[in-house]
């Protein structure tokens, strides 16, 4: 790999932070201590070469194929249109009032959250797949679950 490809994993590391809206230390806690936030931002600024173990740690911490990191431009592109995903702020979602369509998202992201062993988290990424069988099971005539997400501030990114 020459230099302008490690920069561009820098780069779409530190953009898939941002784009989760963590912070670094948001990111040492997700991953329970496993990747520090020091050395995530020295990462992200090259001031410190990554192992392909933390590069698949980092990975699995953004929820994000492996590929998307190491690939250039245009293939992390073409995966990135492939693996459309939602990003949900689990916080907003607790603070809702009771409602059907609250109950309802928190037991399916609640599902997906005890599959992944993920119970810390304060965003959780969803495929789009997912989101439009929820859109099925939830619209009517009174309500569209996607806009009701986005109303309501849960869905954080949707890309």
């Amino acid at each position: 790999m020459d230099n302008r490809e490690i920069d561009q994993i820098r780069g779409r590391i530190r953009q898939l932070r941002r784009e989760k809206g963590l912070t670094l230390l948001d990111c040492e806690l997700l991953s329970r201590g496993k990747i520090r936030a020091v050395v995530l931002g020295a990462y992200e600024r090259g001031d410190r070469s990554m192992s392909l173990k933390k590069v698949i740690d980092i990975a699995k911490l953004f929820d994000v194929p492996l590929i998307h990191l190491i690939a250039t431009d245009l293939q992390a592109e073409q995966t990135q249109i492939a693996g459309s995903r939602h990003i949900y702020d689990l916080r907003a979602l607790r603070a809702l009032a009771p409602s059907e369509q609250k109950i309802f998202l928190s037991r399916y992201l609640s599902r997906i959250a005890e599959q992944r062993g993920d119970w810390a988290g304060e965003v959780i990424s969803i495929r789009e797949a997912d989101v439009e069988a929820i859109s099925r099971l939830v619209d009517s005539d009174q309500i569209n679950f996607q806009a009701w997400v986005t109303e309501q501030k849960i869905l954080l990114v949707r890309r």
